[in-house]
């Protein structure tokens, strides 16, 4: 695996150094690849517990698209809720 020299970003100063083997880095640096990281952005989200696998992030996604129907239906229940009310305030 090539190392890519980048400057530090976001007041990143500090470096780490960790010993893998030609097997684990070939498997971090496909991770991070199937992630759409580099394998830096990887390393400190796996770190750090953030979530990084490709399934973890389709997962987030599924759960952004229930809670966006979610508040439409929301949304037209209430819009339901209200008008109903004003015909019930109207007959009063």
């Amino acid at each position: 695996m090539a190392a890519v020299v980048m400057p530090a970003t976001d007041g990143r100063t500090a470096r780490l150094t960790a010993l893998v083997s030609g097997v684990e880095a070939e498997r971090i640096a496909r991770q991070a690849a199937v992630a759409g990281l580099s394998v830096s952005a990887y390393l400190r989200d796996r770190a750090l517990g953030r979530p990084t696998d490709a399934s973890d992030a389709a997962a987030l996604r599924q759960v952004d698209a229930l809670i966006d129907r979610m508040e439409a239906e929301l949304d037209d229940a209430i819009a339901v809720l209200s008008a109903t009310v004003a015909r019930i305030d109207a007959a009063a």
